[in-house]
């Protein structure tokens, strides 16, 4: 949105600092970015310091223009440092969404590259208790009932794509919660897992007359590294 922006610098050899913070309107809420120090500008390697912190924005207007369904939720939370140093940046901290009726929280955010034509990204995520009936209703993927939790770890993406990740989905019981998938949602991962429908021939039959299944469990991993990726499910023969 349209909105003033009123900063005092503060000049000193080779060095820039705003030290006083600054408040960014954006959709939803407010982002506050912290004192920024510049240092070293007449150097190869400048750097820059500086924190910033998210008071409790709203999800749905954050991400109205990039996301075609309604989110309902919030995201706070505070990066007590991020600091740029050449072509790369790291950060301490963590942002928090709860939305699906659980969180998400992602963590480690940075990159190297950023001024080059190959930027790469890093961050790690991890979400509890997401409500799968929520995230799954009325999509094209099918639906799903029960409670969702997971990691996202060491993702890397390059040129807009994943270069690098260890990625879990696993559901988990809850009391009153059911877990049911409809036959759509179970067609779906049976081709991403086996590349083929389980849906034909006599199964085909079968599934035209019940609509959803209940299950006792969901569990995805997925890799990629080095341009080999890999993905099986997490239960055991037996564990059941």
């Amino acid at each position: 949105p349209k909105q003033p922006l009123n900063m005092q610098l503060d000049a000193r050899p080779n060095r820039l600092s705003i030290k006083s913070p600054t408040t960014i309107q954006v959709p939803g809420g407010e982002i506050q970015l912290g004192p920024v120090i510049f240092k070293n500008l007449f150097i190869p390697r400048p750097s820059i310091d500086t924190s910033l912190r998210l008071n409790s924005i709203e999800l749905h207007p954050l991400l109205s223009r990039i996301w075609s369904r309604s989110i309902q939720g919030i995201v706070k939370g505070k990066l007590d440092s991020i600091h740029f140093e050449g072509n790369t940046f790291s950060s301490l901290g963590e942002i928090r969404a709860e939305t699906f009726g659980g969180e998400v929280i992602l963590s480690d955010l940075g990159g190297t590259g950023m001024f080059t034509s190959a930027p790469s990204f890093k961050l790690n995520a991890r979400w509890d208790n997401l409500s799968l009936a929520e995230m799954t209703t009325g999509t094209p993927f099918g639906k799903i009932e029960g409670v969702l939790k997971g990691h996202l770890r060491d993702l890397e993406i390059v040129y807009a794509q994943p270069q690098k990740f260890d990625l879990l989905f696993e559901t988990v019981k809850k009391k009153g919660v059911p877990q049911k998938i409809n036959v759509r949602a179970l067609d779906n991962i049976a081709r991403v897992v086996g590349g083929h429908s389980p849906f034909i021939g006599f199964a085909g039959a079968f599934a035209s007359i019940f609509r959803e299944f209940p299950y006792k469990k969901i569990g995805i991993h997925a890799s990629l590294e080095n341009d080999v990726f890999r993905i099986n499910g997490t239960i055991r023969e037996g564990e059941m």
